[in-house]
C-alpha cells in the first residue's frame, strides 16, 4: 500500500505539470485556441522531455543470470530540465491575420501570461499562456523477472483516471527484455548485456499518445556480494514519436489532429546500484534528446 501511495503521488507530477489545477486554463483548452502548425510549436518541448525521461532508467545492470527465476517490484523516478530557448517559438501567422514581425509567444512551459501580437490594420492575435515549467517529471512502476538461459523480462504498467474530464485517462504501458552477452563471452572484465524497450503513453481520450523505442548495451561491475555497489555505464539509441488530437474552438465540433516531428538519439547513461539485502537503490546521469537524471527503487532478487 505504501508503494502504491508513492506511485500515485509521483505519476501526479506530470499531470499537475501540465497545469490540471482548476485555477488555470488545461492543455486541450489552450490547444483548441491554435492551428495545427502552431500547436506544434507550443507542444515543440514535450517530445524530447517524454523521450528522454521514458527511455531511462530502465536497464540498471549488465548482469543478469543464467538461470534462477526472481521477480523485482519498483519504481522509477526520471526528470529532465529545459532551457531558456524552450520557452517560446515563433508561431506562423493564421488565416486572416498578418502580425507585423516575427514575435516569439509561450510554449507549454512558458510564461502563463500568454501574448498578444499585433497584426495589419490595428488586429491583434492572442496566444495561449503555458504552465511556467522548469523541470519536467514522471514516474513509472516496473516489474522485472529473471532469468531464463540469460533474458530478464521489464515491464512496466499504470494507469489512473484523472479528475478533470478534459484529460481523462492517463495511461503507461512498457515491455522489454536484456540479454546477457559476457555469458558467451567469459574473458570479459565487465558483466555486458543487450536490451530493448518498448512503451506508449496515453493521456486523455486521444488528446497525447506517444511512442517510444530504447535499444542499449549495458556493462557493469558489482564490488561486494549481499551488500554490494554496481556502478554501470550505457550506451544506446531512442526513438520517440507523437499524435495529437483536440477540438478546435473556433470551429465547435471539429477536432484537429496532427503528429509531431519524430525523435531519434543516441542515449548515453552511467549511473550505480547500491544493494541493501533485499533493497535496490539506483541512481543514474543522461545524456538523450535532454540530460536529466532518474532514481528507482526496487524490492525483491
Amino acid at each position: 500500500m505504501i508503494r502504491l501511495a508513492v506511485v500515485l503521488t509521483l505519476t501526479w507530477l506530470f499531470v499537475a505539470s501540465l497545469g490540471a489545477s482548476p485555477a488555470r486554463a488545461d492543455l486541450s483548452d489552450k490547444l483548441g485556441s491554435l492551428t495545427a502548425e502552431n500547436a506544434k510549436g507550443y507542444l515543440s518541448p514535450l517530445p524530447k522531455a517524454l523521450s528522454s525521461s521514458l527511455n531511462s532508467g530502465i536497464f540498471s545492470s549488465g548482469q543478469v543470470p543464467r538461470f534462477g527465476i526472481s521477480i523485482g517490484v519498483g519504481i522509477h523516478l526520471m526528470g529532465v530540465s529545459f532551457g531558456n530557448s524552450d520557452r517560446t517559438f515563433v508561431p506562423v501567422d493564421p488565416p486572416g491575420f498578418q502580425s507585423l514581425a516575427p514575435t516569439p509567444v509561450p510554449t507549454l512551459i512558458g510564461d502563463p501570461n500568454g501574448a498578444a501580437v499585433g497584426g495589419q490594420g490595428g488586429t491583434t492575435m492572442v496566444y495561449p499562456g503555458g504552465f511556467d515549467i522548469s523541470q519536467f517529471t514522471i514516474a513509472a512502476p516496473e516489474i522485472t523477472v529473471e532469468s531464463v538461459f540469460g533474458t530478464r523480462l521489464v515491464g512496466r504498467w499504470f494507469a489512473a483516471n484523472i479528475g478533470n474530464s478534459d484529460y481523462g485517462k492517463l495511461e503507461l504501458v512498457g515491455f522489454g527484455a536484456q540479454h546477457s552477452i559476457s555469458q558467451y563471452l567469459k574473458m570479459l572484465p565487465a558483466d555486458v548485456a543487450v536490451g530493448a524497450f518498448y512503451q506508449t503513453f496515453k493521456l486523455g481520450n486521444g488528446l497525447l499518445d506517444t511512442k517510444a523505442t530504447h535499444i542499449d548495451v549495458t556493462a557493469s561491475r558489482k564490488f561486494g556480494h549481499v551488500v554490494f555497489v554496481q556502478p554501470y555505464v550505457s550506451v544506446g539509441y531512442d526513438t520517440f514519436s507523437m499524435d495529437v488530437s483536440y477540438k478546435d474552438s473556433s470551429n465547435p465540433g471539429n477536432n484537429i489532429s496532427l503528429s509531431m516531428d519524430k525523435q531519434s538519439n543516441a542515449h548515453l547513461a552511467a549511473g550505480a546500484t547500491v544493494s541493501l539485502f533485499i533493497a535496490k537503490l539506483q541512481a543514474e546521469v543522461f545524456s538523450a534528446a535532454n540530460t536529466g537524471a532518474s532514481i528507482g527503487l526496487t524490492f525483491g532478487h
